[in-house]
């Protein structure tokens, strides 16, 4: 071998090796659906949340231990009677393509969460801005909102009332900052397409290939101020609906990271410790159409509701250490001292075993006896497997516990959103993960003016204690707030809660360093692949 041709193998080993090395630093991540959107403010659900959660940051976020640290905000302090607040920003803060990231950025970033003619699902999480709730509905300009950048490194909000979890709030994937002149330009199609979706976090969006099948994939944003911690190069979020899919993806090394798994597999990968189990928050149910027959009568809701065996669901169904749900809000919340469950305190509303002698008694004072002269009822549910086997369950359970014949009808995530949302529906499929280690999170979704609100349910009562909770500094009075507007949903039952949650993950050995906080979010800002 001539000493020319050794040194080309030499290099061309070192550049295979090199390849090699590159490609280590890139990780995959079963998102599951393809995103309706990842415009922070516009965003409701959580597949786009984690895009969200690790392509942008805001002043704060929550640390590994769920705790609000700094992030894009160096520091803060608030007035004597804590009703302005001061976040200074870090130095030299940047966007993805260089530009100065300024105070007005979230200033900017902010007003698009009340402004009504951007609709934002969470406005109401800014309604502890002064003038917040007034600018959104018409009554005041954005100029009257209690935000003010008063120079690039110092953002001013002050507060229409206090509020007991403004650090976790302002953590929250709303609360982001947003560039002016390129949304103006762009209006709500700036965040499909990488060269207009400039952001601030960890990564930035490389490209989005749309449909079953298709994946984002982020880059590491070179900018982002703690650009040196972050190890991958590139993250990619791939599109498996299907969880016996993704599992064979799984398997194949061809996915690290995964937290849809088939429920019938679930048992031995927990137990080979291919899965582990991790604490989540959050509550499966159905939303009734209550505004319309036959579930406008709460007699049809009740019966329905106590014909379910959750603990069937849960033991012989699910297999991942789910619960019963005997009210809406999950275990796991503080109560009213931090050291009492918020589930023990507020007690159990619904039997974990089918209640089939009081369910077919409700039924009969509803005028359907035994389930005869009941109209046809559909339950729409988003095209999953999981989905469909607990559809098929509930199913059967109305069969033979109600005499009810019910039909089932899936439908992709995108149009199901849609559907729910046009209130199109008369049984639906629903769940919800807390945004705060906190009640208030999941109960206010079903207040009178709640964009999450699918059911067409209202009640002045419910709506008077979540508002009286929202602004009350004493945790203890606030959880009784809390406790008495679940009390007053579980008597008028738009919605059917089914079980808590408890997620399960697998992971490839090689990766390491994600974080996963209670709440479901899923951050890659300190992974690494080995």
């Amino acid at each position: 071998m001539t000493r020319k041709i050794f040194y080309a193998l030499i290099f061309a080993i070192l550049i295979a090796n090199a390849s090699f090395a590159a490609s280590n630093r890139e990780l995959v991540f079963n998102l599951g659906a393809d995103p309706r959107t990842i415009d922070p403010v516009l965003n409701n659900a959580i597949d786009g949340s984690h895009v969200i959660a690790n392509i942008f940051e805001g002043l704060v976020r929550l640390g590994v231990d769920n705790v609000p640290e700094p992030a894009c905000a160096e520091s803060w302090n608030f007035s004597d009677d804590g009703m302005t607040w001061t976040f200074k920003l870090r130095e030299n803060l940047k966007w993805s393509d260089g530009k100065d990231l300024t105070a007005q950025d979230f200033k900017y970033g902010f007003t698009r969460i009340l402004d009504p003619n951007v609709a934002s699902p969470y406005a109401y999480y800014a309604y502890f801005i002064r003038n917040g709730e007034a600018f959104y509905n018409g009554k005041v300009d954005a100029d009257s909102l209690g935000l003010k950048a008063i120079d690039d490194r110092t953002l001013v909000i002050e507060l229409e009332f206090k509020n007991p979890l403004m650090l976790e709030y302002l953590a929250f994937p709303i609360f982001m900052p947003a560039r002016q002149d390129i949304i103006q330009e762009n209006s709500r199609a700036w965040a499909a397409r990488p060269e207009t979706l400039l952001s601030n976090g960890a990564f930035k969006l490389e490209n989005w290939k749309h449909g079953d099948g298709g994946e984002i994939t982020l880059a590491k944003n070179d900018f982002y101020w703690e650009a040196p911690k972050v190890k991958l190069d590139r993250v990619r979020m791939v599109f498996i609906n299907d969880e016996n899919t993704a599992l064979a993806a799984f398997k194949a090394g061809k996915i690290d990271y995964m937290s849809s798994i088939p429920s019938q597999m679930l048992p031995m990968l927990l137990k080979s410790g291919e899965a582990i189990s991790l604490p989540s928050l959050g509550t499966a149910f159905c939303d009734f159409n209550i505004t319309q027959a036959p579930f406008d009568n709460i007699n049809v809701r009740k019966a329905f509701t106590l014909a379910i065996d959750r603990k069937a669901i849960v033991e012989r169904i699910l297999l991942g250490g789910q619960k019963p749900a005997v009210g809406f809000v999950p275990y796991n919340v503080p109560g009213s001292d931090f050291e009492n469950d918020f589930r023990g305190e507020a007690g159990e509303f619904l039997p974990e075993t089918a209640d089939v002698n009081a369910a077919r008694k409700l039924l009969a004072d509803a005028g359907y006896p035994d389930g005869k002269n009941f109209p046809k009822v559909t339950y729409k549910y988003n095209s999953n497997t999981g989905n469909k086997m607990l559809a098929e369950v509930l199913q059967a359970m109305w069969k033979r516990n109600l005499g009810i014949e019910v039909e089932l009808h899936n439908e992709e995530w995108k149009v199901f959103i849609e559907t729910r949302n046009r209130k199109d529906y008369q049984i639906a499929r629903d769940a919800w993960i807390l945004d705060f280690v906190d009640a208030a999170s999941l109960l206010e979704c079903f207040t009178s003016n709640s964009p999450q609100n699918n059911t067409g349910y209202s009640n002045p009562d419910f709506d008077s204690l979540i508002t009286a909770a929202s602004s009350e500094m004493s945790h203890e009075l606030r959880t009784q707030y809390l406790i008495e507007a679940e009390k007053i949903l579980m008597n008028d039952l738009p919605v059917l809660p089914i079980y808590f949650y408890n997620s399960a993950v697998m992971k490839n050995p090689r990766v390491k360093n994600i974080i996963r906080n209670v709440t479901g979010n899923i951050y890659f800002r300190l992974a690494e692949v080995d």
